[in-house]
């Protein structure tokens, strides 16, 4: 830590580990130690401005996946699930939700008979464009607390270290549907 920094609350975490624990490496708390607090930080706050609107962020996630896809005629429940990193029966109960509330509809898919698609209603539309009013406007205030350059150089860092979750998740995900394979043709 530099002398003119404050300490923060991982900070505090690493000295009374070192203490408490002297042999035990506790360095990785630096970095994700502070990731999850801020993921914490920010979560709490993107509830409190989407609050307002009657929205937390679950909500406005699914919405927000809804809008962003660009397909008219919705998404299929797979993807949204993919999209807001859910299980199926998390999807499901948030799908439910915002149909009960008017912001989607459930309709048939129209390339397959079998599957169903969600599509933001009239009013779901209305609800995401205003929520994405206030999420951009605070977000940027947040991201603001730091220089374009602290940014800029942060970016890469984080990126490199999602897509190395993203892909651990996926091929996780691939070996679970060929062991799945191999069970049904075992």
């Amino acid at each position: 830590m530099r002398q003119n920094e404050a300490a923060d609350a991982i900070d505090r975490f690493i000295a009374e580990w070192n203490e408490q624990w002297p042999g035990i490496d506790v360095n990785h708390l630096a970095t994700l130690g502070r990731i999850l607090r801020i993921s914490t930080h920010l979560r709490d706050a993107v509830n409190a401005w989407l609050g307002k609107l009657g929205l937390t962020w679950e909500m406005f996630d699914l919405l927000a996946s809804l809008y962003r896809s660009g397909i008219p005629d919705g998404m299929r429940p797979t993807d949204l699930y993919e999209a807001c990193l859910l299980s199926s029966g998390a999807t499901t109960n948030r799908i439910d939700r915002a149909e009960q509330l008017g912001l989607v509809v459930r309709h048939p898919d129209p390339d397959d008979g079998r599957a169903t698609r969600i599509a933001l209603t009239k009013r779901g539309r209305a609800v995401t464009e205003k929520a994405m009013g206030e999420h951009f406007f605070h977000a940027k205030q947040i991201a603001d607390r730091l220089t374009q350059h602290e940014r800029e150089t942060l970016t890469p860092i984080l990126r490199k270290l999602l897509r190395s979750l993203e892909m651990k998740r996926t091929a996780s995900k691939s070996d679970n549907g060929k062991n799945a394979n191999k069970a049904r043709l075992g």
